[in-house]
């Protein structure tokens, strides 16, 4: 089953998080928390790191002159000289509209984006339609899913990371559940998951630049997952019931019970 009464917009990034609508990064933040921390978040602000991995979206998705076109390069300036907080001042100005990165981001951004270049197999699971919101039912309940790049038949997905071995990224899809989040843009869009790619990018010298796709234990564990947490989501949708917690085990007075340890001989 896939989305249903499906609506494809080539909207902007602001007008696809205003909607209500229930998204990855939602189903990932309940499976980490419960439904009553999701409704109970606190809104998130943009931290260097998040410019970072959008700019690094643009740049390689979409190529240089579209990353001009949204992010401004600020040179090194002394603040402390009255002439260089003026130029900063008159710069800033000038570029209005813009995000404003420094010269380090940029020299990370570029590094990054030079290796993808050279990078044949994230060269192929680059040429798609790049970020398309599509917005639906599914059982019922509004989604909203906006992959980063959708070929015929996969999903493409870069990822900043610190490390991207092998061993360092599975880390992240672990972490940050990045394996649900491949899930649920596969079903809601009828892709296979074995046909989704992640781009994994260092943002650390020499920006190493790897392709990985998730093996069936992965695609079963993010099923598994993404149904025990959709039916929570579902159960407050229908009902109003809200979920906290969920474990494994409960006494019958509703207390979790904690599963100890044995240490190995």
């Amino acid at each position: 089953m896939k989305l249903e009464n499906l609506k494809v917009k080539n909207d902007n990034i602001k007008d696809y998080h205003s909607k209500e609508s229930i998204s990855a990064s939602s189903i990932k933040y309940m499976a980490q928390t419960s439904v009553w921390h999701y409704l109970n978040r606190k809104p998130v602000f943009q931290t260097k790191y998040m410019t970072r991995g959008n700019a690094v979206h643009t740049i390689c998705y979409e190529g240089v002159e579209a990353f001009k076109k949204e992010y401004f390069v600020l040179p090194k300036l002394d603040l402390r000289k009255k002439d260089d907080k003026e130029l900063k001042a008159k710069l800033i100005e000038k570029n209005k509209g813009k995000v404003v990165i420094d010269e380090e981001e940029d020299n990370i951004i570029r590094g990054v984006y030079e290796n993808f270049n050279k990078s044949k197999k994230a060269q192929l699971y680059s040429k798609g339609k790049i970020e398309y919101s599509h917005y639906g039912t599914y059982e019922g309940i509004d989604v909203r899913v906006r992959p980063d790049c959708l070929g015929d038949d996969w999903i493409s997905d870069i990822k900043t990371c610190q490390d991207s071995s092998p061993n360092g990224f599975i880390k992240d899809i672990i972490s940050r559940k990045y394996h649900l989040q491949a899930y649920f843009y596969c079903l809601m869009l009828g892709i296979d998951p074995g046909n989704f790619r992640f781009i994994a990018c260092e943002t650390n010298h020499p920006y190493a630049v790897e392709v990985y796709k998730l093996d069936d234990v992965f695609i079963e564990n993010a099923e598994l997952e993404f149904e025990n947490t959709w039916r929570f989501w579902k159960l407050y949708k229908e009902k109003g019931i809200v979920t906290g917690y969920q474990a494994d085990s409960f006494e019958k007075d509703g207390t979790i019970i904690l599963k100890g340890y044995k240490k190995r001989k």
